[in-house]
């Protein structure tokens, strides 16, 4: 057989891999799983976005669509966005991607920014997919080690750190706020160090913000919004995370008008466009959800206060500012056993974790645990069982 693409070989094939034996086995004996593994959502979406007879009945939904977003959608999400201060100010849909999900819109941005080889820093720890994104687009991820440095040491140089890790094939920083794995809200000041990298070095900025509308503590920030920032800056948005409608994949970016016309490019020979049907639900989530996200904000937020008091005192960790998980310090808990020990006696015992590895180098003895993917009740039975495993391995 003729050799597989470098891109590919690169590419992790699943964050779950060296768990996948254990949790067939434990799913093959019909034991309770809580996949708080998964970064997922328990609660249905709107009522306004779900799929309904009048939606399937509708003849122009079974044709093919307009490229880069139907127009009504790219509308809504316009005015939510300006409504809301994010993204560049005063998007209009020519600023507007839509594309199969968040990740298939960040990969249409990384190839319409970035060439073969180039570098792109990625504040760590990251959403393990980012980098395959940015691997399957040819580019070079570099990590940078920040968290939880700059949640417990104030004095942190985040300048200094993102500098000394650029290079001449240096052509974008990639962050997350609020963070996967750790809920972590970048402040201003962070914010402010990276777009002064930025600009010094006249480098994009891929910003994913899809955990925007889940904030608890402090307030969510654009940098896009940030001086010199709006044309350099590309940011992403799921509906996925906001209005629990991840089986219809359907995510947007937001940037300059050049770059989103070259993301378009990419996208029409990806997917071509978006289903109707999907983009027809989330124009109604987004029109008419604002009191979903309300109600899933607080359910979110005592879903948090109930993970955070039940692992205090038993593990490692930053509270999250906001987002749907916590990143766990495993160390006490692992001795002298090892990380996917550890996690192989969680499934055993009904609960499963991401495994730290996934999200950086040297997280390898952490894990994350997402606080959403069950309903509050299942959410403390499963919590209990990892407290369990926790207490005796400690």
């Amino acid at each position: 057989m003729p050799p597989l693409s470098l891109s590919a070989r690169a590419i992790r094939a699943s964050v779950f891999s060296d768990l996948a034996p254990r949790l067939q086995a434990h799913a093959a004996r019909g034991a309770t799983l809580f996949p708080f593994h998964i970064g997922d959502t328990w609660r249905a979406p709107p009522e306004a976005a779900r799929l309904t007879r009048s939606v399937s009945d509708d003849p122009s939904l079974y044709r093919y669509g307009p490229l880069g977003g139907a127009p009504p959608l790219l509308s809504a999400i316009a005015r939510s966005l300006d409504a809301l201060g994010r993204a560049l100010p005063d998007p209009t849909p020519a600023n507007l991607l839509v594309a199969a999900g968040a990740t298939h819109a960040l990969f249409c941005a990384a190839r319409a920014m970035l060439d073969a080889g180039d570098e792109v820093l990625v504040l760590a720890p990251y959403w393990p997919l980012s980098v395959g994104v940015l691997r399957a687009a040819g580019a070079v991820p570099v990590e940078v080690a920040v968290l939880p440095a700059l949640a417990r040491e104030p004095g942190f140089d985040l300048a200094g750190a993102l500098a000394s890790a650029c290079t001449s094939r240096t052509r974008a920083i990639y962050l997350i706020t609020p963070n996967n794995p750790d809920g972590f809200v970048l402040r201003a000041d962070h914010l402010e160090a990276i777009a002064d990298v930025a600009r010094r070095r006249d480098l994009w900025v891929i910003a994913d913000e899809v955990y925007a509308d889940y904030v608890f503590e402090g307030e969510h920030r654009s940098i896009a919004r940030l001086p010199g920032m709006a044309d350099r800056t590309v940011t992403a948005y799921s509906l996925s995370k906001s209005h629990a409608l991840a089986g219809l994949r359907v995510g947007y970016i937001a940037g300059p008008t050049e770059l989103i016309a070259a993301a378009r490019k990419v996208a029409t020979h990806t997917v071509f466009n978006v289903p109707l049907v999907a983009q027809r639900c989330a124009e109604r989530a987004i029109e008419e959800g604002g009191g979903f996200l309300v109600e899933a904000r607080e359910a979110y937020r005592e879903a948090r206060a109930v993970t955070v008091a039940a692992l205090s005192g038993r593990a490692d960790f930053v509270v999250p500012d906001g987002g749907c998980y916590v990143f766990v310090d495993l160390t006490r808990a692992i001795g002298d056993g090892t990380p996917l020990g550890l996690l192989e006696r969680c499934i055993d015992a009904g609960v499963a974790l991401a495994p730290g590895d996934a999200f950086g180098a040297g997280y390898e003895r952490y894990a994350r645990l997402c606080y959403t993917a069950v309903p509050p009740g299942a959410l403390e039975e499963g919590l209990a069982a990892l407290v369990g495993v926790l207490d005796r391995a400690g």
